[in-house]
């Protein structure tokens, strides 16, 4: 479905799908960054040890989905 969409905006609004795609890491890294800062203040905040726990593993996963879209983003040669 979605490659029918990325077809549609390239025939009728002269949109590549590169630039889609681009388009949507640099938005989604944007996302990721303020979740990452919302993980850390989380992590800050926590006085119970399970809360701890999971505000940490919560820390770990945004930093791991944050390092997976940098990848991604150094492969396709972005900046922000």
């Amino acid at each position: 479905m979605l490659i029918w969409y990325k077809i549609e905006l390239n025939i009728f609004e002269g949109c590549d799908i590169l630039s889609v795609e681009k388009e949507s890491i640099i938005s989604s890294l944007r996302e990721v960054r303020s979740e990452l800062e919302r993980a850390k203040n989380l992590c800050n905040e926590m006085t119970d040890e399970g809360a701890i726990d999971y505000a940490s593993y919560n820390l770990l996963a945004v930093k791991a989905k944050y390092s997976y879209l940098l990848e991604i983003a150094k492969k396709m040669d972005l900046t922000i």
